[in-house]
């Protein structure tokens, strides 16, 4: 059973790992914006290629640079053993897609200066001298800004109006709860940090609520938009994340984290294409 379940895990491991799974997640996100919004979804659907490759390589360098800097934690030692094979598909990542993003990003010239500074935004959440994720409780918001601003407001730019304004606000606070989930699961090593994370300064229960609260207004939003399809898939995302939010603890397993809770956000995208699939 061991031999069986080795090279499984191992597969697991890289497709997490190597931020395929969460570029996978923003994709997947972005394709959704396309799926709520269908007048405009032949111009969303080209944001999907760099939204992805922007969040592969932008995982990919900060979880390098910190493997760089902290060699010998057990956390990046994926990193280090696997250093080259992440460059490697760094630059084959950039380099398959180098045509389509330049035409891309010819025919979207405003959309490219904002990309440029939502990847400083990026690099400075890691970087010195901002490092803006060392301030732990407005971390998991500068992350959920990036993944709304990328994947529903950028595609949306020329179009932004009261339904768009309503869904980015309630997928804010959907993604917001789950960066919540990571922070009770970082509880303890960020406590060594000395980082003031929600769990540490509030406690992990009071944390949960807020997550709960989070995913209602997420779920309220939902009934201002008229979808019934959305609708009824908010309601099953909001039933999932209380469960997840209810379970999570610091010594769940990374899968319960890394593969679940990020896994909402397919689930949500996946619900809404068989719903929509169905009409």
């Amino acid at each position: 059973m061991k031999l069986l379940l080795s090279p499984i895990k191992k597969i697991l491991d890289f497709i997490i790992l190597s931020n395929i799974f969460i570029s996978v997640c923003v994709a997947f996100f972005t394709l959704q914006t396309a799926l709520i919004f269908p007048k405009y979804s032949e111009h969303i659907l080209q944001f999907i290629l760099p939204n992805f490759i922007a969040t592969f390589v932008l995982y990919n360098i900060q979880r390098l640079y910190y493997a760089a800097i902290l060699k010998d934690t057990i956390k990046y030692n994926w990193y280090n053993k696997n250093r080259r094979l992440i460059f490697t598909l760094i630059i084959l990542a950039i380099f398959c897609s180098f045509n389509f993003l330049w035409n891309f990003f010819l025919e979207n010239l405003q959309v490219l200066f904002l990309y440029i500074g939502l990847t400083f935004l990026s690099l400075f959440y890691f970087l010195p001298p901002f490092q803006l994720r060392n301030n732990g409780l407005l971390k998991p918001f500068i992350i959920a800004f990036v993944f709304i601003f990328t994947s529903v407001v950028l595609p949306l730019i020329s179009e932004f109006d009261k339904s768009v304004f309503i869904y980015a606000i309630g997928q804010f606070c959907f993604i917001s709860a789950l960066c919540l989930l990571f922070d009770i699961r970082d509880v303890e090593n960020d406590s060594v940090a000395k980082l003031v994370t929600l769990p540490i300064k509030l406690g992990i229960a009071n944390t949960k609520y807020i997550t709960i609260i989070l995913v209602l207004i997420y779920l309220a939003t939902a009934f201002l938009m008229s979808n019934t399809n959305f609708l009824i898939t908010s309601i099953v995302i909001v039933s999932l994340s209380v469960l997840l939010t209810l379970m999570a603890k610091p010594n769940r397993h990374n899968y319960f984290y890394l593969f679940l809770v990020d896994g909402c956000i397919i689930i949500q995208s996946i619900l809404i294409i068989f719903f929509e699939g169905r009409d």
